[in-house]
């Protein structure tokens, strides 16, 4: 009998082991970045579009494309845009001559853009590339030194508007130089300490040739490359900051309406890339509704672009590439890709605020029943992880009747907070327990919550002293 007694013990012990191993596999298939989630959510993004300056604003057509955002690159298109959430860029043609004087225009530019209440500003363009930086060699180290001064300007001028570091172009290093890889560029700037200095990060994820849904892995240059810059962020411990799509798209095959521009020129560089109007539709509404279902980091997207194509040809020739990006036709009618966007279902959030979320170290414990007290679970870290801003959390440790007495080193915290979460089993019966934490967003219109989950087994106990506690 005492053998059976055994033998139905360590049977049991195997079971439970099994189960909190399937648990935590099935717990940590929720997300492929480390950040343990509840269920799936609707995803809300930002939608936007670029349009040019110094051309008639239309507003009424964004509101037809169901559109959220606009990017503007004058402060006179900012008044045009009522109801629009704006992105403003800021001009960074290379690193300045006299950097302080540039810094010092920024204190004015700052005050200006928050009475004129612009949400965020980009700085500066593309900075990966020789053409975006004065024709010059790019600069990893020179371009996070001006994303460090105005970051630290507009922090001190007008602390809510959204700071997003350049859009790197996505490319390969050319032999001149003259293009730097956007990984490697990405990777220097948070050498040099630029994940300090932005608020959201800038990328743009052009298609190319291929199909949005085309696997980076096989791929170089595609749109979920964005996924890989996203990989590289969070493999730098920037884990609280979203990835804002300031530029996308696919450009259009000029020869569609008989203009020649394979023989040279600006379109040169561009022409085994085009695309068919019809497919740079379908592409870019696909586009959408990919990072909508898949990048829960994602943040607002801007498509490049609502207007190039009714610039005057002395001033944006015609074989500019700019022109075959745009939705509206050289004669302002709408193109397919226009409809394409404004079918797509979009679901922006009612507010746009910071969303809690939480990296767990380690939450998992096993003890024996008996002789289990007071211990320390393991730890996890809170992270925003929505739009950027102060984010003030609510920690709650939850107990109950027949539970392990759960608390917490903190009950209040912010991204970046790292969390302690002990457990007091005694007196608690053999089992795989769940342990739970909630987090909760305080000081928003809207709350934000989240669980962290963690598990504690009680295995029944074996040594003489454990059985005795036990039994008591």
């Amino acid at each position: 009998m005492h053998l059976l007694s055994v033998l139905k013990r360590v049977l049991h012990r195997t079971l439970l082991l099994l189960t909190l191993t399937a648990t935590l596999s099935a717990a940590l298939l929720l997300n492929t970045n480390g950040v343990r989630s509840q269920p799936p959510r609707p995803r809300h993004l930002g939608y936007g579009i670029s349009v040019g300056p110094h051309l008639p604003s239309r507003p009424d057509l964004l509101r037809q494309m169901g559109l959220d955002w606009v990017k503007v690159y004058d402060t006179a298109q900012i008044a045009d845009y009522p109801g629009f959430h704006i992105l403003y860029r800021i001009e960074l043609n290379g690193y300045p001559d006299d950097i302080e004087a540039w810094e010092r225009g920024l204190y004015d530019l700052a005050a200006e853009l928050r009475v004129r209440g612009v949400d965020a500003v980009e700085i500066g363009n593309e900075p990966n590339l020789a053409l975006e930086w004065g024709n010059q060699t790019p600069d990893a180290r020179l371009y996070t030194d001006a994303l460090r001064r105005a970051y630290q300007v507009f922090k001190q001028v007008a602390p809510e508007i959204v700071v997003v570091s350049g859009g790197l172009a996505p490319t390969i290093t050319t032999p001149d130089r003259s293009a730097i890889t956007d990984l490697d560029f990405a990777q220097q700037m948070l050498n040099y300490g630029a994940g300090q200095y932005f608020d959201a990060f800038g990328y743009h994820p052009y298609g190319f040739n291929q199909p949005p849904e085309a696997d980076p892995r096989r791929h170089e240059l595609v749109f979920r490359r964005t996924e890989r810059m996203y990989q590289l962020l969070w493999d730098n411990g920037v884990r609280d900051r979203q990835v804002w799509i300031t530029e996308f798209g696919w450009v259009r095959d000029p020869a569609e309406e008989g203009v020649d521009c394979r023989n040279g020129g600006e379109f040169n560089d561009f022409v085994w890339m085009a695309t068919s109007k019809e497919l740079q539709a379908a592409y870019t509404a696909r586009a959408i509704r990919f990072a909508d279902t898949n990048w829960p980091w994602a943040g607002p997207m801007f498509l490049w672009n609502l207007n190039w194509n009714l610039y005057d040809p002395s001033y944006e020739p015609i074989c500019s590439h700019l022109r075959w990006f745009a939705v509206l036709n050289g004669n302002g009618s709408p193109l397919p890709v226009f409809y394409a966007v404004q079918n797509v279902e979009k679901r922006p959030p009612r507010e746009y605020a910071p969303t809690v979320g939480a990296v767990i170290e380690s939450l998992t414990q096993t003890a024996e029943a008996g002789c289990a007290g007071a211990l320390r679970l393991g730890s996890f870290t809170v992270l925003n992880t929505g739009y950027p801003g102060d984010l003030e959390v609510a920690v709650e440790p939850v107990n109950g009747p027949g539970r392990p007495v759960v608390w917490t080193s903190t009950d209040e915290a912010e991204s970046g907070t790292e969390v302690e979460v002990f457990v007091d089993a005694t007196g608690i019966e053999p089992g795989l327990h769940m342990i739970a934490v909630n987090l909760r967003t305080v000081g928003q219109a809207l709350t934000s919550s989240y669980v962290v989950r963690g598990w504690l087994l009680l295995h029944y106990p074996t040594s003489p002293e454990c059985v005795a506690r036990a039994g008591e």
